[in-house]
């Protein structure tokens, strides 16, 4: 009984620390979360979102094969990261670009970047 009023009481300290200043690190998996395909993960940490990878699932057609757009808010992510130019990885990008108000900052390799285009 005491160890769980001593989690409680950490829980309520951990709710009235600021974002920047907590060191929870929370993930969200948008797709390829239990499955091959459409890669896409949020992380939150210290009062930053970034997005990694923005793909598409290579099986499905249409909206079907894209991520769950609607549970991050495009506004509020700071950074996206693409790791490589595979459709599962940055095949949902020129969506996301021109569909969102996504207005962070996106990273990939160069070679990517030549292929993006």
């Amino acid at each position: 009984m005491m160890l769980s009023g001593a989690v409680g009481t950490a829980k309520r300290r951990a709710a009235n620390v600021p974002p920047e200043e907590s060191d929870q690190l929370v993930i969200k998996p948008l797709g390829a979360g239990q499955e091959v395909g459409r890669s896409c993960i949020m992380l939150e940490y210290k009062g930053k979102k970034i997005m990694l990878d923005c793909g598409i699932h290579p099986g499905m057609t249409g909206e079907a094969s894209l991520p769950f757009f609607d549970v991050a808010v495009a506004g509020e992510i700071d950074l996206l990261l693409v790791s490589h130019f595979h459709l599962d990885h940055c095949g949902a990008l020129p969506f996301f670009l021109k569909t969102s108000n996504f207005r962070g900052r996106c990273f990939m390799t160069h070679a990517t970047k030549a292929i993006y285009r």
